[in-house]
């Protein structure tokens, strides 16, 4: 072996590995600017064995925050190292730190090798994803966005608030904005569009999460989520693609979609959610309440249909519990009740929102332009569902 063969990482059979030196892999020299320097100096000066062994370098890729970054680690790593180059590359404290795909189940101590994260021999050749959830250093409060009781709402079903909403969308700064907001998107796609599905824009808080009860950090999420949100996804995802769109910060929008087990190692079925935005892609509008001035943040979907021309209008439909999000686009809104109080017997047992909003959605997949209907009676809808699919709301005359 030569000298310069030497200073080379060995390739081996099992893991996502890499040829690199020693030294460069060491995340905490990297950071600090002594990537460059010898180790063995720095050995030496302390009196310690200059001669490392040759080791294992595991390439991994973090998702984090609608971005993916390579993370490496080398086989005498630790769980614990593992976790301190995770923090210093998203400020989230370790002991904030849930790491997401991995491994099944718990993940292990500390002081456990990182090749038990599965990175041992018979592990895929491809680099292995994971997800990390936590909040930074100085983010500690979560973030929901304003409530309806703090905003209150507007019934756009209404044909007065209609003819508004429509003035609105003529305005010449509404417009403005509405271009200014989509030429700065840069959506990052989760999942490729599919031909010909149609568009299913779902807001979370409160629709099909109870965020109030959510805030809580000692119960699991799990526990807050709309009774069958599940089986809505699993009816409507043959016939439809998926836009998570919340009025809040994307750390928190990527927190509770995780924890719902819509995305990620742990999702309970293939949803086929394309995107998810935020509260970054939203912008106040301006309209009158009660004979008053009202100042209010929308949902405007053109920001949508200008990134993803094969989405358009007619095929479009957004479900949120605030008619407010619909201002720009009231054709396309589906407003259902506020889904609140979600640890109440009542809630639990009674809620059945989504399977009504499933049916109704499966129902327009027969329509040729959602914009045509009033979407504001649809639990009442007695239009064909498609052929061969039994209606949703039977489910509960057999349970």
């Amino acid at each position: 072996m030569t000298a310069a063969e030497s200073n080379q990482l060995p390739v081996a059979a099992h893991g996502s590995l890499e040829r690199r030196s020693v030294a460069s892999t060491s995340s905490i020299a990297a950071s600090s600017g002594s990537a460059n320097k010898d180790h063995g100096d720095v050995l030496a000066a302390a009196h310690l064995d200059t001669k490392l062994p040759s080791e294992l370098v595991y390439s991994l890729v973090l998702n984090w925050r609608g971005s993916k970054q390579q993370v490496t680690v080398v086989e005498s790593d630790t769980v614990g190292d593992l976790k301190a180059v995770l923090f210093s590359l998203t400020n989230v404290p370790p002991e904030r730190q849930k790491i997401v795909g991995l491994t099944k189940g718990k993940i292990p101590g500390d002081e456990q090798a990182v090749v038990k994260l599965g990175l041992g021999p018979g592990a895929s050749s491809k680099p292995k994803e994971f997800m990390m959830i936590g909040t930074p250093e100085g983010e500690e409060a979560r973030a929901v966005g304003p409530t309806e009781k703090e905003d209150g709402d507007m019934d756009y079903a209404d044909e007065a608030a209609k003819l508004k909403a429509f003035m609105a969308v003529q305005s010449v700064r509404n417009r403005r904005k509405l271009k200014e907001h989509a030429e700065k998107l840069e959506m990052n796609l989760i999942r490729q569009p599919r031909p010909d599905k149609m568009l299913l824009v779902l807001d979370l808080d409160g629709c099909i999460l109870d965020t109030g009860s959510w805030k809580h950090e000692e119960l699991a999420t799990e526990l807050f989520a709309r009774p069958h949100l599940h089986e809505m996804l699993s009816l409507v995802s043959p016939y439809y693609d998926v836009i998570i769109w919340s009025q809040t910060a994307w750390i928190y929008l990527e927190r509770k979609i995780i924890e719902l087990e819509m995305i990620g190692p742990t999702a309970r079925g293939d949803y086929h959610i394309v995107s998810c935005l935020d509260k970054s892609c939203m912008f106040s509008v301006y309209s009158e309440k009660e004979g008053k001035a009202w100042t209010h943040q929308v949902k405007a979907l053109g920001i949508i249909w200008a990134n993803l021309p094969q989405y358009s209008p007619e095929r479009t439909v957004h479900l949120d519990d605030l008619s407010r999000n619909f201002a720009m686009n009231p054709k396309n809104g589906i407003k259902c009740h506020a889904y609140k109080d979600a640890l109440t017997r009542d809630n639990i047992d009674s809620d059945h929102e989504l399977l009504y909003v499933a049916r109704y959605l499966l129902q327009l997949t027969k329509v040729p332009d959602v914009t045509q209907l009033d979407h504001s009676k649809f639990r009442k809808s007695k239009l064909a569902l498609p052929d061969g699919v039994e209606d949703p709301l039977r489910r509960l005359k057999r349970a």
